[in-house]
C-alpha cells in the first residue's frame, strides 16, 4: 500500500545521502484510519554505518492529519555503481515521517518537510496525500 520514491544526492566528503520524495513532490495513497510513510532519509558511510545525525522538520503541517517523525530502519536503494550498494540488503538507521489522517476524513492533504544532512546538504519536499 505504501509508495516509496527515492533519489540519491552526493555530498562532499565520504557520505552519500538518500531521501525519499526528495524531488519537489510525490503523491501517496492511504486508507482512512491507517498510516503511510511519506518521507525517509538515510546518510551512510561506505561501511553502511550512519555518518551523523539527520534532522527532518515539518515546514507546512497537514490540515487533516498528524505526522510523526521518528528514528527507524529502512532499506537503501543505492545504484550498483555506488560503493554503498552492499548496504541495500540490510535495514539501516533512517529518519522516517509517517502520516495518519484524522478519523473520518477522506480527501486530499499534504505536508512539507526540510531535511538537513550531516554533511550540510539541505532538501525541501512536499508529500501529497490522497486519503481513501
Amino acid at each position: 500500500m505504501q509508495k516509496f520514491a527515492t533519489t540519491c544526492f552526493a555530498t562532499l566528503g565520504l557520505s552519500v545521502i538518500w531521501s525519499a520524495a526528495a524531488s519537489a513532490q510525490t503523491t501517496y495513497n492511504v486508507v482512512a484510519g491507517h498510516e503511510v510513510r511519506v518521507h525517509w532519509a538515510i546518510s551512510l558511510n561506505p561501511d553502511c554505518t550512519p555518518d551523523g545525525q539527520i534532522v527532518v522538520r515539518i515546514t507546512q503541517p497537514p490540515q487533516h492529519g498528524l505526522v510523526t517523525i521518528r528514528n527507524g530502519r529502512a532499506f537503501p536503494n543505492y545504484p550498483s555503481s555506488n560503493i554503498r550498494n552492499v548496504c541495500n540488503t540490510r535495514r539501516v538507521p533512517a529518519v522516517e515521517a509517517y502520516y495518519r489522517p484524522e478519523l473520518g476524513y477522506t480527501g486530499f492533504d499534504s505536508v512539507s518537510f526540510e531535511t538537513i544532512f550531516p554533511a550540510g546538504s539541505y532538501r525541501q519536499n512536499t508529500a501529497n496525500i490522497q486519503v481513501r
